[in-house]
């Protein structure tokens, strides 16, 4: 069955074993998508930034939704998209030219020595930690709460994976990889951060099917109780 296909049909029967909303962040989206972008409007965005977006997520765009249902508290999508201000959310006007710069990761990424600590012993982050140069070539894509971002990198080698944007809990910036969303979907995010930076970022498919699995296999069970 085509990939689309396949994820219609699972959010379809999530949304109906969910009726009452129990997957984490559910109540927010509700299952409900925004309109499809149609190509002209991809055209326009990826010239307007010199980028090409991944063509699971183009095609998500296309034929799915330009956010809504999805891991965390739903995809953001692209916002206005049909005006001239068109802005990717969490992105600002004066950092547009970051999405054409390819993603700097290969492997997690952390360097703590970039948190310093003032005269009352509070823990501060220097700006250099939060630095718009680590997050290049990405757009968020999620908000799972407690500061945790989702990212696809659309620049660079990495681009149509999915990695985890977890500086507000010092833990830096890592590949959203099966344990990662294993260990989230359990709602633990101390837990979150990968055991091992060899495992390999999900692509955009692979991690939005995952969130479908494991919610299904969360209604079915908490049904059976």
């Amino acid at each position: 069955m085509d990939k689309v296909l396949q994820l219609k049909k699972n959010l379809t029967q999530l949304a109906i074993l969910d009726a009452t909303f129990e997957v984490f962040g559910s109540e927010s989206h509700q299952y409900q998508f925004k309109p499809c972008l149609s190509d002209k409007d991809i055209q326009v965005f990826e010239y307007r930034y010199n980028i090409t977006l991944p063509s699971e997520y183009r095609n998500f765009l296309l034929e799915i939704g330009n956010g809504g249902a999805g891991p965390g508290y739903g995809l953001s999508g692209l916002s206005g998209i049909e005006s001239e201000d068109v802005i990717p959310e969490k992105l600002y006007p004066e950092n547009y030219e970051i999405l054409s710069k390819p993603f700097p990761f290969t492997k997690a990424w952390n360097d703590l020595n970039l948190i310093v600590k003032n005269n009352t012993d509070f823990v501060t982050k220097n700006n250099d930690y939060f630095d718009d140069k680590f997050i290049q070539g990405t757009l968020t894509i999620t908000n799972y709460g407690c500061g945790i971002y989702a990212m696809l990198v659309v620049t660079g080698e990495q681009s149509g994976k999915i990695w985890i944007d977890d500086r507000t809990n010092d833990n830096g910036i890592y590949p959203a990889c099966l344990s990662f969303c294993h260990a989230f979907h359990d709602i633990n995010p101390d837990d979150s951060y990968p055991n091992s930076n060899e495992e390999q970022p999900l692509s955009f498919y692979d991690w939005y099917e995952d969130w479908l699995n494991r919610s299904l296999e969360q209604i079915r069970q908490s049904s059976e109780t």
